[in-house]
């Protein structure tokens, strides 16, 4: 099987990287994941979606106008930590609240926890 990756060890934060470059009229990085780069009006409550990156961070495919304000993408097959949870929550804060949405998998529910605490 043919696969195409420079170091797998750096395959999440690469395909994030590319993702965000390519679609970098809709997303820009932050430390754990990508934000809109469209600004919202500071009375929506902001929606942040994520969770483990699975074959590849699917959840920054939501981040964009009418949709997701940011995406959590965590390793590949591992729920994002708390430290990359908070990150982007706070980058896409608008100042009316955060509303958090993940799967119910035990290490997406104790990080998302514990950055929302």
């Amino acid at each position: 099987m043919t696969k195409i990756v420079n170091d797998p060890e750096e395959f999440p934060k690469e395909a994030l990287e590319g993702f965000a470059e390519a679609y970098s009229e809709y997303v820009q990085p932050v430390h754990g994941g990508v934000v809109r780069t469209a600004a919202s009006p500071e009375s929506e409550v902001a929606l942040v979606v994520g969770g483990g990156s699975g074959h590849y961070p699917a959840f920054a495919g939501w981040v964009g106008p009418g949709i997701a304000h940011g995406s959590v993408c965590g390793n590949i097959f591992a729920s994002p930590s708390a430290s990359q949870a908070r990150s982007v929550i706070r980058a896409a804060d608008n100042g009316a609240g955060t509303i958090m949405m993940f799967g119910n998998y035990a290490g997406d529910v104790l990080h998302f926890g514990q950055a929302a605490e």
